[in-house]
Parts: C-alpha cells; sequence; structure tokens
C-alpha cells in the first residue's frame, strides 16, 4: 500500500498541542490515497505513561514504568480484525476521521529527565487484508496546573539550609567548612527570580575555589582535589503566583511573568508533520 497511501497524519485541534488534565482531546485521523483501497480496519491509540530508568551503585539497570491512560477505539471498520473480518474499501482521495475523548483529571504534567519521563501520545494504525500494518503518532502535552495560592503557606516563608563538613588534610590543613542557605520563599513560578542569599564560614587552610547555585543545588567547590560540599533545598516551581487578599496579582519588582508557555518539545521529530 506503500504507494497508494500519500498521507497518513494524526491532526490535533489544538496546534499548541497543550491540554489540561479533564479536557477534551480531540482531531482526526487524515488519509490520503491514490488509488481504491482496501483495508480491515483503522484503529486509533492514547497512552500515557510514566518511565524511570537508572543504574544502581552495582551498575546493575533498575527500571519501572506506570501507566496513566491506556485507551482504544476503532474509527473505520467492525466485527473481528483477525481472518473472515470484513474488508473495507476506501475511495481515492483524502479521507478524514474525527475522534473526541475526555482527559482523566489528576494527570501528571509532561515531563523529560536524565532518569525518567511522563509522556502522553496517540497512535494510530491501517490494517491491511495483507497483513501489513501502517503506524502513525503524534505527542501532547499535558500540564497539571499548581496554584500556589492553594498550596501550604510554608512555601511562602523563607527556606533555610545548612551544612558543616571537613576538608583538607588531616593533621595539615584540615578543618570545617560550614555554609548556610537562605530563599526568600518555597514556591515559584515561571519569570520569578530565585534570591539567594549563602554565608560561608572557611575555618580549614583549603582556598575556597567558587560556589555555584544552580536549580537543584548551592554548590561549593574547594581547590584543588577536594570534594565538592553540596546543600539541597527543595523548591516548588507552580503554574499561578500568589495573588493579594483583593485578588490582584502579587507582582514583584523585576518579575515579568510569561503570557504563555514554552513550546519547545525536543522529542518531537516535527519533520513527520511537514509531510
Amino acid at each position: 500500500m506503500t504507494r497508494k497511501l500519500k498521507r497518513f497524519l494524526i491532526l490535533l485541534d489544538n496546534d499548541s498541542l497543550l491540554y489540561l488534565p479533564g479536557s477534551f482531546l480531540s482531531g482526526r485521523v487524515l488519509l490520503e490515497l491514490e488509488e481504491d483501497t482496501p483495508v480491515l480496519g483503522l484503529f486509533f491509540y492514547i497512552a500515557g505513561e510514566g518511565v524511570i530508568r537508572f543504574a544502581d551503585r552495582g551498575q546493575g539497570k533498575i527500571s519501572d514504568k506506570e501507566n496513566y491512560i491506556d485507551f482504544s477505539m476503532r474509527l473505520l471498520g467492525d466485527g473481528p480484525s483477525g481472518p473472515g473480518a470484513r474488508i473495507v474499501v476506501l475511495s481515492p482521495g483524502v479521507h478524514s476521521f474525527p475522534f473526541k475523548l475526555g482527559l482523566p483529571l489528576g494527570l501528571p504534567s509532561t515531563f523529560l529527565g536524565k532518569h525518567g519521563w511522563v509522556q502522553y501520545f496517540c497512535k494510530a494504525s491501517l490494517k491491511e487484508p495483507s497483513g501489513v500494518v501502517h503506524k502513525n503518532q503524534q505527542v501532547f502535552i499535558i500540564m497539571n496546573p499548581i496554584d500556589l495560592n492553594l498550596e501550604p503557606a510554608i512555601l511562602m516563608k523563607p527556606f533555610l539550609c545548612e551544612i558543616e563538613d571537613t576538608i583538607g588534610v588531616p593533621c595539615l590543613s584540615a578543618g570545617p567548612v560550614s555554609c548556610r542557605i537562605r530563599l526568600d520563599r518555597g514556591g515559584y513560578v515561571p519569570g520569578e527570580c530565585i534570591c539567594i542569599y549563602a554565608s560561608i564560614e572557611n575555618n580549614s587552610k583549603v582556598t575556597i575555589k567558587k560556589t555555584r547555585a544552580v536549580l537543584t543545588e548551592f554548590i561549593i567547590k574547594p581547590k584543588g582535589l577536594e570534594k565538592e560540599l553540596k546543600l539541597q533545598l527543595p523548591i516548588m516551581i507552580a503554574t499561578y503566583p500568589v495573588r493579594n487578599n483583593d485578588g490582584t496579582l502579587s507582582r514583584k519588582k523585576g518579575t515579568n511573568y510569561p503570557t504563555v508557555l514554552p513550546m519547545f518539545r525536543p522529542w518531537m521529530n516535527t519533520n513527520s508533520l511537514k509531510k
């Protein structure tokens, strides 16, 4: 059927591909054929899954998976799809098969990380009487909004963390190094600045080469081969910022809240959409 099948696409009605839990996922599967084409059926499948993969200290690989959505429907054809199934002949031209279904509440947001991901996608498969199956798929994004106004009030209070460790060569340069980190609060939204206040007391004879802060930790780098000292402060990146009692936005000076969410999707092969 390769010569007969000119186009086989899954087109979602929402061009941004961004959906909220509980909303409707709708669109159509589009086929473009060059000649009369016999098929057994057109099947549509929606899946959402969370996957983790990492290596333990013994260098063994550990993985696990859980499903959030597992739903299938038939867009064309009826009865069994195996031997004896009824054959449908599609005429030349463009055929459009719509779909619409509600997404479950409570879906976790799309996430891609070093050791795992949460991803959502839909697939379509077109089956020939000969047994050949043509497939295509399309990812979509779930954003589960987090409103800081509905989270515990402690997230709006300063967060503190401190650590003390010994660095250096015993009896020569060894001594304690202590660090104290404070954040102005524990909850933020995109566009806000995370203000970090740090104080370091070095009672060793090892020079502190530098310090740096990254979104996952505050790190102290001594000079030479000494180990790094790390402090971790848990924070929440939410969707909706804190508002005043009258409902107005509690906007900080220099804050630039984005009007739309970033739509960069490195895992998506956009070339397949240009056919």
